[in-house]
């Protein structure tokens, strides 16, 4: 999927290149014409296609008329879903591994008949978790920075879903199953519920769903792939946590081990992701909600965080 940033979409255009994909769907939003230079941009990544040497059954959409993001991402997906059961996916600011190719098609196959997960994702920011014997992990990620999934998944979002049906109730609380990490969730779904309302953001509307149904992410034992739209670095909207993602690009094969798992998440590893990012700081947590409400009555606090007894545990650490 691509726009108009050759800088970055060279980089993943040419990891696609390296996996040779015997089906591709390559798609492309129309430039501005008062956009200087976007045209010209445009149409250089779209010539891309000039340099498939392989043997490729290609699919192209070239947008003949500029629609937003929101709408582009969207109905780029909806329209290869329209010919395939399951999809590989990748933006033009991702940069893919071999390894992340070779891990979709896999687990796309493993878990093909098992609804409870929802997608395939290319990203593990925990940094030197130890997965065991594993050979991939199965958790409450919702990263989609290079990411896998079926059509009768994709067939189960509701795309109308109200961000309020699942911040007002305890769906944060069952999905997490961590105090903390569900608080700021429900924190950060509150401050971002105008925007879903008003653009339909694919991904967080995602989200919510996946939280919803309670269904859960594969994820490699190790990051496979780098989100280079910023630096090199990807910075959630545009600011907080910053970290490099490492996409482990040696070229190889990813190593198998064919060795079953019980499809619950792993607790652990929700924890030591998220506590990675920054996103389970409990003083800043803690911070927040009191900054949030400090004029709210306590009764009003309950019910908009929906926490009951809960709140018992606000100054007590979490593990």
């Amino acid at each position: 999927m691509t726009f108009a940033r050759p800088n970055y979409a060279r980089q993943s255009w040419d990891a696609i290149k390296a996996a040779k994909p015997k089906t591709l769907y390559f798609y492309s939003n129309k430039g501005r014409k008062e956009k200087e230079g976007e045209i010209e941009r445009n149409n250089e990544i779209r010539a891309y296609v000039n340099e498939i040497d392989w043997d490729c059954n290609l699919h192209t959409w070239f947008r003949e008329e500029y629609v937003d993001i929101y709408t582009s991402l969207l109905g780029a997906k909806n329209w290869a879903f329209e010919h395939e059961e399951t999809l590989i996916m990748l933006e033009e600011d991702t940069c893919a591994s071999l390894a992340f190719f070779d891990f979709c098609d896999h687990f796309l196959d493993v878990y093909k008949d098992i609804k409870q997960i929802g997608f395939i994702s290319g990203n593990n920011f925990a940094d030197d978790y130890d997965a065991g014997e594993r050979d991939h992990i199965i958790c409450n990620s919702i990263h989609h920075f290079g990411w896998a999934t079926w059509k009768d998944r994709w067939e189960m979002v509701d795309w109308h879903i109200r961000p309020q049906s699942i911040t007002s109730g305890l769906s944060m609380f069952r999905y997490f199953g961590d105090f903390w990490l569900a608080i700021y969730h429900i924190l950060y779904f509150q401050d971002v519920t105008d925007f879903i309302e008003k653009t339909g953001c694919w991904d967080y509307v995602k989200i919510l769903n996946q939280i919803k149904m309670n269904q859960y992410a594969v994820v490699p034992i190790y990051n496979l792939v780098q989100n280079v739209g910023v630096e090199g670095t990807h910075i959630h909207n545009g600011k907080g946590p910053t970290f490099e993602l490492s996409n482990h690009n040696d070229y190889g094969k990813y190593k198998f081990v064919n060795k079953n798992q019980n499809i619950k998440p792993d607790r652990k590893f929700n924890i030591a992701e998220s506590t990675n990012e920054d996103f389970r700081n409990i003083p800043r947590l803690r911070h927040r909600i009191l900054q949030k409400y400090w004029f709210t009555d306590f009764q009003d606090l309950r019910n908009k965080l929906m926490i009951g007894t809960r709140l018992r545990r606000f100054f007590h650490y979490s593990k």
